[in-house]
């Protein structure tokens, strides 16, 4: 830079201070640094309370202003998601679960030094968050947590009729019935939402099925075990459940164990955590077990979250700065999940028993042992075209078609059709 005089100074400094009162905006380095982060609601409130306590913590210790907004998980996101790749603005960091990160892989940032970060000191992320986050080679999502299914049942009403507790999915079919009897339906939505995909891939997976092969090319819908599985959803529709379970939200499975209906349903531990946390009546009687098996083992979905930054963002030093903060600094991270009540899981390996799962007693069945975790749309490998199919619910459609009249090689047929046009499209 070459000297500048006394007088050079003053008029520069002058015309600049000018500058700056006509604008009414000051020079940027001044400004207060400011992300924001889409995230969904998340089904222990708590939680989204504590991430919100963390997140001022965060300002006020690194003069990073944080704006947290929160989404509903179904439709609304998916469409926030896709308005903001298409105008190129909105969030600075935005969660992501599933396969998402593939489905939006080129427009996040390389977020590998983060992970890696992470990893070194909790141990490796769970396979099913790698299967997710981690993209041709990069990690384009930051793993967060993740959350189990397990069964969730009426342990007071089991004893009552002296109901055993089921191990496989057909023993659940006997139970159901006697529960149906008793005015306690099973209840596992068949409808577009991802609880019924929650449940109907361990099916179909312990039947020894699958919706796409392991090349990622191939559709395998149309196999024997998807036979089976249909036709164990049509009598587990007939004889154990309610028509209402053809309409269910995500949330609706909850509710109807909450409010007294439901004898068994199949969901992550929000419904015992919200009826808890509400004193309801029902709560005692509440307990959960492992998830079921079938001819072909015990199979279980996983649907770890993930944080990601897109590459239109304009903050990514101090959007990766959130993360390593709320992730990375183990007193925070561990305030973070147990916060969750054990609805958010550590999804690191070395932090596999922590202590957020002897909080509570009825958090003994979140043991692992003997289940296959898998993200939507094992054994295919995380693509794209995965998640559209998982985005279309070809699969809980393909069963409905099936319990509402359809015959069961026409339902068949309808998915294997959709899905091969997914695959070439």
């Amino acid at each position: 830079m070459g000297s500048v005089n006394r007088r050079e100074f003053l008029t520069a400094t002058g015309a600049g201070l000018a500058g700056i009162l006509a604008a009414g905006v000051p020079p940027a380095r001044a400004q207060q640094r400011e992300i924001s982060y889409l995230c969904w609601n998340n089904f222990a409130p708590a939680s989204d309370k504590k991430l919100a306590e963390i997140g001022q913590r965060f300002t006020k210790d690194t003069g990073v202003k944080l704006k947290i907004d929160h989404v509903s998980h179904m439709g609304p996101q998916q469409s926030k998601y896709a308005s903001e790749v298409q105008t190129q603005a909105g969030h600075d960091l935005v969660e992501m679960r599933m396969h998402f990160p593939w489905l939006y892989e080129p427009q996040l940032v390389d977020v590998s030094d983060v992970v890696a970060e992470l990893e070194k000191k909790y141990g490796k992320a769970l396979s099913s968050a790698y299967e997710g986050g981690h993209v041709k080679g990069v990690w384009r999502a930051v793993p967060q947590y993740h959350t189990m299914f397990v069964p969730t049942y009426r342990e007071d009403l089991f004893k009552k009729a002296s109901l055993k507790v089921p191990d496989t999915w057909e023993e659940l079919y006997t139970v159901g019935k006697e529960l149906k009897k008793m005015g306690n339906p099973v209840g596992i939505p068949i409808s577009q939402n991802y609880d019924s995909i929650s449940t109907a891939s361990p099916v179909l997976w312990s039947f020894g099925g699958m919706e796409v092969d392991k090349d990622g090319k191939t559709v395998r819908i149309n196999s024997p075990a998807t036979v089976q599985t249909i036709e164990w959803y049509k009598k587990m529709y007939r004889d154990c459940m309610e028509p209402e379970v053809l309409s269910w939200s995500d949330s609706s499975n909850n509710e109807s164990i909450q409010q007294g209906k439901a004898g068994w349903v199949h969901n992550p531990l929000s419904a015992y955590i919200v009826a808890r946390n509400r004193k309801l009546v029902t709560t005692d009687g509440m307990n959960h077990h492992r998830s079921l098996t079938g001819p072909h083992g015990r199979h279980e979905t996983d649907v770890p979250r993930h944080i990601a930054i897109w590459k239109f963002s304009k903050n990514i030093e101090p959007a990766k700065e959130w993360i390593r903060y709320l992730l990375g600094k183990r007193e925070v991270y561990d305030e973070y999940i147990m916060s969750g009540d054990a609805f958010n899981l550590p999804v690191y390996d070395k932090l596999q028993d922590h202590p957020v799962l002897k909080t509570d007693p009825k958090y003994a069945a979140l043991k692992g042992e003997g289940i296959q975790y898998h993200t939507y749309g094992w054994p295919a490998p995380p693509s794209d075209k995965v998640q559209l199919i998982t985005n279309t619910y070809l699969l809980p459609n393909m069963i409905a078609k099936a319990v509402t009249g359809t015959s069961t090689k026409d339902s068949i047929a309808w998915a294997e059709t959709e899905m091969k046009k997914i695959l070439a499209g």
